[in-house]
C-alpha cells in the first residue's frame, strides 16, 4: 500500500506565517504600524454603535454634572445615574470641550491606540520578538479591554481608566503615579479596586527577574516598595476626599445596588458565563498557561498571590452591572502572564500559544452582557451594511 503524501502542512503554514510577519515588521516604525493595523481591524470586526451618540442617558447626565459637579439632577430620569455622582473626569472633559461628545469620543480612541501601543511596546521589552507582539497586540485589540475603547458610545468612560491605570504600571515618578491613580479612580470606583494589580505587577516583575517567588519572605518583600506606598497612600486620601464630599454635598445619596450581588438575580446570572468568557477569550490560555508555569517552576507564593488577586477580580465583577466592564480592570494579569511565560517558556513554545490565543479572539464576535441578561453586539463593517441597507429599504430582517 502506498503512502499518502501529505500535501498540506499545518507547521509549514505556520512557520510561513511567522516569517510573513517578520519580514512586513522589518521596519524602524514596526510597533506604531501594527498598533495602526490592529487597531483597524478591531474596528472592521466590530463596527460601534455611533447611534448611541445621540441618545444615551450617560452622556447626558456627563453634562449635567459638568455645569455643576456638586449638585446635579436628574437621578429619578436617568437609569442608576446617581453611581456617577464621584465620576468626575468625563464631565471635566465635557466641560473643557464645551460638551463636545464626538472630540470626547475621539481622544478615548487615541488613548486605546496609545493603550494598544504600550502593551505591545511592553510585550516587546520582555521578549525582543516581533512575532510574539503582533501575535499578542492581534489578540489584545479583538479583546473587550481594548474594543471598549471604540465601541464604548454610551459615555462610560471606563477607557479613559483603563488608560490611566496602564500609565501607573509604568511611570516611575512618585507624583505622577499618584496623578494616573487619581485620575482612574475619578473615572471609575471599579479602579480603585484595579490599584491592587498594579502592585501585583511590580511584585510579578521584581520576583520573576530574580527568580526569588518561592518564599513567602521574598513575595512580602516585593510588595512593600516604594511604590506601593504611593498606591496606599492614593487609596487613603481618596477615600477621605469621597467621604467628606458625600458627606457635605450627598448627604441623601444612596446607591441603587449597593450590596446586592448581581449573581445571586435571576436575570443577570445567566449572564455571568458569557462575561467571563468574552472578558478574557483566547487569553484564558494565557492566563492558565501563565499559573501553570509558575506551579511547575515552584513560585508559589507568587501563584497564591495573583490567585488571589485574580479571584478578587472574579468576585467584584459579581456585584455589578456591566461584568465585562469590571473585569476589563484585570488587564494588568495580561502583561504579568506574559511576563511569567516570557521568563521560563522557550521562545518557539510562547509564539505558538500566542498564536492560537490571537487566532480565538479574532474570530469570536465581539459582545459584552450589559446588565439584565442583555448582551449587546458590535457587528463587523459588511454585516452593518447589510443592516444599514434593512433600514433603509424597510425590509425588516433586523426586527
Amino acid at each position: 500500500m502506498k503512502q499518502v503524501q501529505t500535501i498540506f502542512s499545518l507547521s509549514e503554514q505556520y512557520y510561513r506565517l511567522c516569517q510573513w510577519i517578520e519580514e512586513k515588521l522589518d521596519t524602524p516604525h514596526w510597533l506604531l504600524y501594527l498598533t495602526l493595523f490592529c487597531a483597524i481591524l478591531s474596528w472592521f470586526l466590530a463596527v460601534p454603535p455611533y447611534t448611541i451618540l445621540a441618545g444615551a442617558d450617560a452622556w447626558a447626565f456627563v453634562k449635567i454634572q459638568a455645569q455643576d459637579i456638586l449638585h446635579p439632577y436628574g437621578y429619578e430620569v436617568y437609569i442608576r445615574r446617581e453611581n456617577m455622582v464621584m465620576r468626575w473626569v468625563l464631565p471635566l472633559l465635557s466641560y473643557l470641550t464645551g460638551h463636545n461628545v464626538i472630540f470626547i469620543v475621539v481622544i478615548q480612541g487615541l488613548l486605546g491606540c496609545a493603550f494598544l501601543y504600550l502593551m505591545a511596546r511592553e510585550v516587546f521589552q520582555q521578549t525582543a520578538d516581533k512575532v510574539v507582539t503582533a501575535f499578542f497586540a492581534l489578540a489584545l485589540s479583538n479583546m473587550f479591554v481594548f474594543s471598549w475603547f471604540l465601541v464604548d458610545m454610551a459615555g462610560y468612560g471606563d477607557g479613559f481608566a483603563y488608560f490611566f491605570l496602564l500609565l501607573a504600571l509604568f511611570v516611575r515618578n512618585p507624583f505622577l503615579l499618584f496623578v494616573c491613580l487619581q485620575l482612574a479612580f475619578f473615572t471609575d470606583e471599579r479602579a480603585i479596586v484595579a490599584g491592587g494589580y498594579v502592585i501585583l505587577w511590580w511584585m510579578a516583575r521584581t520576583l520573576v527577574a530574580q527568580k526569588e517567588a518561592s518564599t513567602l519572605e521574598s513575595v512580602a518583600k516585593s510588595a512593600f516598595i516604594p511604590a506601593t506606598w504611593v498606591v496606599i497612600s492614593a487609596w487613603i486620601l481618596y477615600f477621605i476626599f469621597r467621604r467628606y464630599i458625600m458627606s457635605t454635598y450627598f448627604s441623601f445619596h444612596e446607591y441603587t445596588t449597593e450590596g446586592t450581588p448581581v449573581l445571586f438575580a435571576d436575570d443577570h446570572r445567566a449572564g455571568l458565563g458569557n462575561s467571563l468568557w468574552t472578558s478574557f477569550e483566547g487569553a484564558w490560555l494565557l492566563l492558565g498557561a501563565a499559573g501553570y508555569v509558575l506551579y511547575k517552576a515552584q513560585q508559589r507564593w507568587l501563584l497564591v498571590a495573583l490567585l488571589t488577586g485574580f479571584l478578587v477580580l472574579i468576585t467584584t465583577g459579581i456585584f455589578v452591572h456591566d461584568i465585562d466592564r469590571a473585569y476589563g480592570y484585570g488587564f494588568p494579569f495580561l502583561l504579568i502572564s506574559s511576563l511569567v511565560l516570557a521568563k521560563m517558556v522557550p521562545l518557539p513554545e510562547y509564539r505558538k500559544l500566542l498564536f492560537v490565543m490571537a487566532l480565538i479572539c479574532v474570530i469570536h464576535p465581539m459582545c459584552y452582557t450589559l446588565g439584565y441578561n442583555k448582551v449587546v453586539w458590535a457587528e463587523p463593517l459588511p454585516l452593518k451594511a447589510v443592516m444599514f441597507l434593512d433600514r433603509w429599504t424597510g425590509w425588516g430582517w433586523f426586527n
